[in-house]
């Protein structure tokens, strides 16, 4: 059984490109909205669509070790990511520059490896049916049942999903600049993370310094929600955690092999 499996920073459009593939590509089995890799699953064959953004940060140890994992990875303008308001959440930003720094750091590593591929949001929505095709060269094995531009003729999403998505539509490119509406968010996050100028610049995401000018006269917004990390305690418990749930993952594999080779 292969999987393929949907990381990514929170709000870089890790539920989309989810629905798109188990949308457009046969497969054996996915789950619902979201279930981390380290969950067993009863799927024993085919292929399994799973998601769940966080597991980029626990993930190497048992991908580089399972030649049947693949991993799609999204990556999007952290002004974006920042400003973006999950509709379960009211009027809440769900992320931090800094949770979006530590995801890309620990995706890093993994980006030139020939299972792993990164997706620019930005790429994909705005010329859908291409990211397709690099998807379908990066993952041969995949087969198409429909176009990416065609996802909201036949969509069937969880509801979760829906809300995430706010509605099932076309993939469009409309929002791409509307952090521009949140820019005393941008402000205070760039207060609190100045090195998020760079990025910007040497990501690609703009070609210069100038777009800063348009905070000049902003006045930052705080905001507590999801800015503090975890202290060094709560880290190590966590990488202790995800240490186990490793071993687990890859001793059923190995069982799963076994059981194999015999029947």
């Amino acid at each position: 059984m292969k999987r393929l499996h949907v990381v990514g920073c929170h709000r870089s459009g890790t539920t989309l490109i989810f629905e798109l593939l188990t949308t457009c590509y046969e497969h054996t089995d996915h789950c619902e909205h979201e279930k981390t890799i380290f969950n067993p699953i009863t799927c024993d064959h085919g292929l399994y669509i799973g998601k769940k953004p966080s597991d980029i940060t626990h993930i190497r140890k048992i991908f580089e070790a399972d030649p049947d994992l693949y991993l799609i990875y999204m990556r999007r303008d952290p002004r974006a990511v920042v400003t973006s308001i999950h509709p379960s959440q009211g009027d809440i930003y769900f992320t931090s520059f800094e949770r979006w720094m530590r995801y890309e750091s620990a995706a890093k590593p993994l980006k030139s490896h020939p299972r792993f591929l990164e997706v620019c949001y930005e790429d994909l929505v705005t010329d859908p049916d291409q990211v397709q095709l690099q998807i379908e060269e990066t993952f041969p094995f995949l087969q198409r049942s429909h176009k990416f531009s065609e996802f909201h003729q036949y969509a069937r999403t969880s509801k979760p999903a829906e809300i995430s998505l706010k509605g099932v539509r076309p993939v469009a490119a409309d929002q791409l600049r509307n952090w521009e509406k949140h820019l005393p968010r941008i402000a205070y996050q760039l207060q609190r993370y100045p090195r998020m100028a760079d990025i910007i610049v040497n990501y690609g995401y703009e070609t210069n310094w100038e777009w800063l000018t348009m905070l000049a006269e902003v006045r930052p917004l705080p905001q507590g929600f999801g800015e503090k990390r975890p202290g060094w305690w709560k880290r190590v418990e966590t990488d202790l955690r995800y240490y186990l749930k490793s071993l687990a993952y890859l001793r059923r594999r190995k069982q799963s092999q076994n059981i194999g080779q015999h029947q």
